[in-house]
């Protein structure tokens, strides 16, 4: 081997490290932001239950609206059913 067909060996091999290097560095940048992403994906979604957890626990301490609308139902004056019948037999039924 003669000194030009070294250097050009050496030129080849240059040119794919530069081609390894390129490729290399835009898949570390993927990871990162994959890594970035997936963090995000696990971080907001705390912050956001950090801050709602104790509005949600303080609607079950006191109760639930549909309990709240039972006792609101329980409060209405009730008539028996005849008294029902009997008022609807007044308006002609």
């Amino acid at each position: 081997m003669d000194n030009q067909d070294i250097q050009n060996q050496l030129n080849e091999q240059q040119i794919a490290l530069t081609k390894i290097y390129k490729s290399v560095e835009q898949t570390r940048k993927i990871i990162k932001w994959s890594g970035i992403i997936s963090l995000a994906m696990f971080v907001v979604p705390a912050i956001i239950l950090v801050f709602a957890l104790p509005k949600i626990l303080n609607v079950y301490s006191e109760g639930s609206v549909l309990s709240g609308s039972i006792k609101n139902i329980e409060n209405i004056n009730t008539t028996s059913l005849s008294d029902s019948l009997k008022n609807l037999k007044d308006l002609g039924f």
